[in-house]
């Protein structure tokens, strides 16, 4: 009896870990996900697993309407900080759009809190964007609803762009989620830059891979556009998310303009909160839109 009894405590223990919530840090296959105010598991994969910081390219250099004198002649150095992955984190989300910081907001297309968050960001007077989910390099990493993929039709393609701005009406521009495999395609970007210039919405090239052709093709194509300079939370740590947030103004004091990405982790907004307003001392933070041409 006392061993039937010790071995059901130890299935018990390991049940109990097993369904602990995770973290949410990225590259997980199973992020904690805010949901009617708990935390649950999702099989959403909110970032690419170990992708490499990307080498600056002459040609991603020449982007962005406030880019190297012309920035500096105009006044303060200008940032942009877009949140992406926005519409699964209900408490984290809402805090972040409640900043005072002008911070652009990406979106995930049918993501539980898109349509309301979205809204208040909107009625805030913050830049909101469609992050437009794109295929991964790696064929195991979903990017999620909405996703788009290389071998899609035409027609696919622009079905599913106008799918996914139903879920964000105030877009205004998008940016790439994920896409290290779809980017690189030239053929495929074009389809894509194809209707967002026909929508009249600009595009980010998030720079998940060196090799992406989006920065490029849209500015072949007189889609207004630029890339991202800086990941802010590749690593969830307040302190080496606000270093980052000094390489991003130090990037922007050298050129005139720099973008960065970061997303809605409690790690993220805690840096926002505090480094905010030294951030602000030292240069002009703006909505990307500020940043395309």
């Amino acid at each position: 009896m006392l061993h039937f009894l010790a071995l059901a405590m130890i299935v018990l223990l390991l049940l109990s870990c097993r369904f602990s919530p995770s973290d949410g840090e990225p590259g997980k296959t199973s992020p904690a996900v805010e949901t009617a105010g708990k935390t649950d598991k999702t099989t959403i994969v909110f970032e690419e697993p170990n992708l490499p910081e990307p080498r600056d390219t002459a040609a991603a250099e020449t982007g962005g309407q406030g880019s190297g004198a012309w920035g500096a002649q105009e006044g303060r150095p200008r940032i942009a900080i877009i949140i992406d992955d926005m519409g699964y984190h209900q408490q984290i989300g809402r805090r972040l759009i409640a900043l005072d910081l002008d911070l652009t907001f990406s979106f995930l297309p049918k993501a539980p809190y898109t349509k309301t968050q979205e809204e208040l960001a909107w009625e805030k007077g913050r830049d909101v964007m469609l992050h437009l989910p794109m295929q991964a390099r790696d064929p195991a990493v979903n990017p999620g609803p909405g996703a788009l993929y290389r071998h899609y039709s035409r027609q696919r393609i622009q079905a599913l762009i106008a799918e996914d701005l139903k879920s964000v009406p105030h877009a205004i521009g998008s940016n790439n989620h994920m896409g290290s495999r779809f980017t690189e395609d030239r053929a495929a970007m074009h389809e894509v830059l194809a209707v967002l210039r026909k929508k009249g919405l600009f595009f980010v090239d998030s720079y998940t891979t060196a090799a992406s052709t989006g920065l490029d093709e849209a500015r072949r194509m007189g889609v207004p556009t630029a890339r991202r300079h800086v990941f802010l939370d590749n690593v969830l740590d307040e302190k080496k998310i606000c270093r980052q947030l000094d390489r991003l103004v130090d990037r922007a004091r050298e050129k005139g303009w720099a973008i960065g990405i970061g997303h809605p982790h409690r790690a993220t907004l805690n840096a926002l909160t505090d480094c905010g307003p030294t951030i602000q001392a030292r240069v002009q933070v703006v909505g990307v839109h500020a940043l395309v041409r």
